[in-house]
């Protein structure tokens, strides 16, 4: 039967591989965007204020936040990711607690790290070819964004994998979902090293 294709341990494992990737990222997420927002309350108090993120002329937060690209929807981008990460921080303990999540789920998860990911190039492209100087827990928001966008494709790819009688389809869904965090890991460290080398 499809659904004996992977042993249930195997399936616990992957689950519990998901839950400490999407932990990671929804903690780091989620502190950079907190830290964000309150440096930006203060620089808001004091204009004389420097944020712990201002370490040169190139790693500086401080030009970031004043930007317009700081706040895109007429509010800190750092709220958005303090809510997005909080979210899943909660998914990353439920998968580590054994609960899972049907297939729709996933699939209604993914158009969120697929915003968010977008957003984050976006962010890059300004902050290196607009702003001039990058900002540490920003960049720590990328790559949190695509680690959470890793998961939720490897997720989905389970299913199928679950799901196909095919033995050729289900080897190849198989090494897709075993590099998806790796490449994404890939991916963030030439985004970070090319807005880096681009300023």
């Amino acid at each position: 039967m499809a659904t004996d294709l992977i042993p249930h341990s195997t399936e616990n494992q992957n689950r519990k591989i998901s839950g400490v990737v999407l932990l990671l990222a929804g903690f780091s997420g989620f502190l950079a965007s907190f830290v964000l927002t309150i440096d930006k309350l203060k620089i808001l108090k004091d204009s004389n204020y420097k944020p712990s993120c201002n370490i040169n002329a190139v790693l500086n937060c401080k030009s970031v936040m004043l930007s317009k690209q700081a706040e895109v929807f007429g509010f800190p981008n750092s709220l958005i990711g303090i809510g997005a990460f909080a979210m899943m921080l909660v998914v990353a303990v439920a998968l580590l607690m054994g609960i899972n999540f049907p297939k729709l789920f996933w699939q209604l998860l993914i158009p969120g790290p697929l915003f968010a990911v977008a957003f984050s190039h976006y962010l890059a492209y300004h902050t290196t070819f607009e702003i001039g100087a990058l900002c540490p827990y920003c960049m720590v928001a990328w790559v949190a964004s695509l680690l959470t966008l890793a998961v939720a494709i490897r997720e989905l790819l389970g299913f199928a994998i679950r799901s196909t009688t095919d033995d050729s389809r289900k080897f190849a869904l198989e090494t897709i979902a075993k590099w998806m965090i790796p490449l994404h890991i890939l991916w963030a460290a030439i985004l970070i090293a090319g807005a880096y080398l681009g300023i």
